[in-house]
Parts: structure tokens; sequence; C-alpha cells
């Protein structure tokens, strides 16, 4: 959703450059995201009579407290792209599953192929492995920590993944006004503006199309609705469950007390109770 939003955000009237993931795997240093942040804005810095907006996607748990913090020193505002997360851990274990059996950003395995074998060793991984310690990789104890850190730095916005799937002609408006940028109906339908992923930097050979964590965002024209059902509870072993319910699921509630408390969101049909999150 995070990479999507921020394909629909460069759609706009605005000199725009967005980079996906400046931290990554490969990069938790500030100074060697920045880097990267700037390669990719030096061509439309050189050619544009204006401000160029750049936008960056990060995740959560690639960002340190203190990286957290000195990245915020130089955004004008924060949009926190959150959805669901039992539908967004289901996501995640599918991924993590095609990823153990297969190759990384393998598709082979849809969420309704898991055995419960699948899920259990997708588990494991993201409770206890080289790349994801104490399911960090899901990112909710990160993002709800720096989302705690930010409060009174630069202004912040909540963005719902269910409301940007299902009402992106509503969500997308709001989010542009509190943003400062033009929005146009091309936001929604109609993507055509390049963006770096910095993958390609690590690996020449990298090809989003090919990557299940992102290929449908980066092939995409537009926004479309793309969610599964969540997996059922009878499925997770006692550890991902545990982790849903006493992390994620608090912590994802925290937001959308945090979304329905922004200003003006009446003015695009975005009040509380008049939509389910979710």
């Amino acid at each position: 959703m995070s990479t999507a939003l921020g394909r629909a955000l460069n759609e706009s009237g605005t000199t725009s450059v967005f980079v996906n993931e400046p931290f990554n795997l490969h990069n938790g240093d500030v100074n060697v995201a920045a880097g990267h942040v700037l390669l990719a804005v030096e061509p439309a810095l050189s050619a544009a009579h204006e401000p160029v907006v750049v936008l960056t996607k990060n995740i959560a748990g690639f960002l340190t407290a203190p990286v957290f913090r000195t990245w915020l020193d130089v955004c004008s505002s924060v949009v926190w792209c959150v959805r669901d997360p039992r539908k967004q851990i289901s996501s995640l274990v599918t991924r993590t599953a095609n990823g153990l059996l297969f190759d990384v950003g393998s598709d082979r395995l849809k969420q309704s192929d898991l055995l419960p074998s699948h899920v259990a060793a997708a588990t494991e991984w993201l409770r206890n492995s080289k790349v994801s310690r104490d399911f960090s990789l899901a990112g909710w104890r990160a993002i709800g920590a720096h989302f705690g850190h930010s409060v009174g730095s630069c202004p912040s916005f909540v963005a719902d993944g269910s409301l940007f799937s299902r009402m992106p002609d509503r969500l997308l408006p709001y989010l542009c006004r509190e943003l400062g940028i033009e929005f146009r109906d091309r936001m929604i339908d109609g993507w055509d503006e390049p963006f770096m992923n910095v993958h390609r930097l690590y690996d020449p050979e990298y090809d989003d199309a090919a990557d299940a964590w992102i290929k449908q965002a980066a092939t995409s024209r537009g926004v479309e609705p793309t969610e599964n059902p969540p997996l059922a509870e009878s499925v997770m072993p006692e550890a991902l469950r545990e982790y849903l319910f006493g992390v994620a699921v608090p912590t994802y509630e925290m937001f959308v007390r945090a979304f329905y408390s922004q200003d003006h969101l009446a003015q695009y049909g975005l009040e509380p109770g008049r939509h389910l999150l979710g």
C-alpha cells in the first residue's frame, strides 16, 4: 500500500520525485540513504524552475530510533501508511513462505494455498531469523515507537490502506490538501511517472515486475483493490497470535484513533462512523 501511495502522490501537478525504500535490508545508514535520494533527485533539480517535492517510502523496521529522528529533521511532513494487521500479517506470512520454499520475491504460493506447516515455518522465521527478530519485519513495534517520537515535530497524517484502496477519490484529495500538493485525477487512475526503487542500485538485474513484494504497485496504472481476507486464527501458531493481538492490533487501533482526530475529514466524507476501516 505504501509504495502505491507514493506512486499516486508522485502524479501531482508539482515537480516531484518518488524514491522507494532508501532504508532497506541492505542499508540503515542515514548518509547512504541521503546519497541515494540525492542521486534520484539531481536530474529533476537540474531541469526544474520550481521547488521539487521529494517523496520517500520507508519501512519502519529498517530505521532505528536515532536514524528516524535524524530523517524526520529534514522532512516537511510524514504520512503514516497502515492497514489492518490481520490482513497485513497474512500477506507477510504468504510472502515469507514463498521466500522460504522458493526464491525471495516468488509468488508461486497464494494465501489460499498455505498449509499449517507453511504458516508455522514463516512464523518461526519472522520470530527468529537474521532478518527478522521477534516479528520485527512486520514493523508494528517500530512504527508505533516512531509515531510516539514524532509527536510535536513536523506535521504528520495517517493514511489507512483500506480507505486508500476503496475510496481513493476521498482519501487522496484529503491528503493532498494537508500536504500542500495539487490533487489530480491521474493520482487515482493513469499513473505514468517513473520512480526510483533503491533495490535496483544493489542489483542491476533487479526487476520490479518479478518481485512479489512490490510488483503490483510497481506495474499498476492506478489504485487497485487487492486485499485478501485474513488468515484464519485457527492456523496461526500461538506466537503469531500473541504478536498479532498483543502488539499489532493495539498499535493499529492507535493509528485509527489518530486518523479520526485529524482535521477536515468531514469535508471529504471521511468523518468518524461513516466508513468502516480494516
